[in-house]
């Protein structure tokens, strides 16, 4: 496939996250994120910065994330706050993010 400029500001990525349970294990659960494309002019500077800032600058929106009685959660900055004060859910946003922004080619 060619390569073409990207037109649209922002891209999604699936965001896998994984809560301790009671159980000695995890519950995975999964939602959609939509982040703000960055040039690599930005890339120095977005690596300096701790990943609240990152995604405070970077999270625009999200997709399939619902609270505790199924209902969806809207994008807000209070609820970006709340949803990256939970330590499973910023590293899965992490690792979303830099995982699209920096994607090597996997070995077979």
């Amino acid at each position: 496939m060619a390569f073409k400029i990207a037109k649209k500001p922002t891209f999604t990525a699936k965001v896998d996250v994984y809560t301790p349970n009671n159980k000695g294990g995890h519950d995975y659960s999964t939602f959609e994120a939509e982040f703000s494309r960055c040039k690599m002019s930005e890339l120095d500077d977005l690596r300096s910065k701790n990943q609240f800032d990152v995604m405070r600058e970077k999270l625009v929106g999200w997709k399939d994330f619902n609270d505790e009685d199924n209902n969806p959660v809207e994008f807000t900055t209070e609820n970006l706050e709340i949803l990256i004060d939970i330590p499973e859910a910023l590293q899965g946003l992490r690792e979303a993010f830099w995982g699209s922004v920096v994607k090597a080619k996997e070995k077979n």
